[in-house]
């Protein structure tokens, strides 16, 4: 009788499973929230996977999400579509999220940009994070779908190049850095696998959800210089002659 291997988790199905809950999921979705608030009007979830964000979103906001497998989102405003080629009219959306995409296998981060760049009305806001640090690609990026992580300077070229106006680049996920930054070196030494995104005892899910909201809070006002993700929240310019610097000179002080 021949044994088959069980095939490999799809990290799309254990972010529907466990995403919810999961210290990881939950705390950065609070981190969103910190820097895209205020949040009104119409908004898209760009790679919106289950579509916790989505369920997230205050009364009398309309939200519609973009994924490759839509049937995995949790709601019914979900529509199969490429991250470089949406179906919706220009300047539709005032508010867009582009999470743990750009860094993605398949996705071109510059035409992804553009796109999105058309779709929301002068003045929106685009929310981006992506995975920093290079030197830290591992595993964890290979499960998770990701072909790249980022340094600052090419994430902030990368997002005033496609029209953007930044207006907050911060670090994020930075308070359990050296932990994380061990866990992701012994992975890579073969010791763990990629498929981090499980649950654990429920107190210690509940002190590291903690901890990122205690982030959370800090991010409200302040970025942070250290960080496993780049945290963007750009702007389309008012006017189309309104043309951002394409180096890091244009991100704001402090940032």
């Amino acid at each position: 009788m021949e044994v088959t291997n069980p095939p490999p988790p799809d990290y799309r199905a254990l972010l529907a499973r466990h995403g919810q809950t999961h210290w990881w999921a939950a705390g950065m979705r609070r981190i969103t929230w910190a820097l895209a608030d205020p949040v009104t009007g119409r908004v898209l979830d760009v790679g919106c996977g289950p579509g916790w964000l989505l369920g997230e979103l205050p009364a009398g906001v309309f939200g519609v999400g973009v994924d490759l497998r839509p049937q995995l989102a949790g709601t019914r405003l979900a529509v199969k579509a490429e991250a470089g080629r949406l179906p919706f009219p220009d300047a539709a959306f005032d508010l867009a999220l582009a999470l743990d995409l750009l860094e993605q296998r398949g996705v071109a981060p510059a035409q992804t940009l553009v796109e999105i760049r058309r779709v929301l009305r002068p003045g929106g806001r685009l929310l981006m994070r992506v995975p920093a640090h290079p030197w830290l690609r591992g595993p964890h990026d290979d499960f998770w779908g990701g072909a790249r992580r980022y340094r600052r300077p090419e994430f902030a070229a990368l997002v005033a190049g496609a029209g953007f106006i930044i207006r907050r680049l911060t670090y994020a996920n930075g308070l359990l850095f050296l932990p994380e930054i061990t866990v992701r070196l012994v992975a890579r030494a073969g010791l763990l696998g990629g498929d981090d995104l499980r649950p654990m005892p429920v107190r210690l899910n509940q002190l590291l959800r903690g901890v990122l909201a205690t982030e959370a809070r800090w991010l409200r006002h302040r970025d942070l210089p250290v960080g496993l993700s780049l945290l963007c929240l750009a702007q389309r310019p008012t006017t189309d002659d309104q043309r951002p610097k394409t180096n890091d000179q244009a991100v704001p002080r402090g940032a």
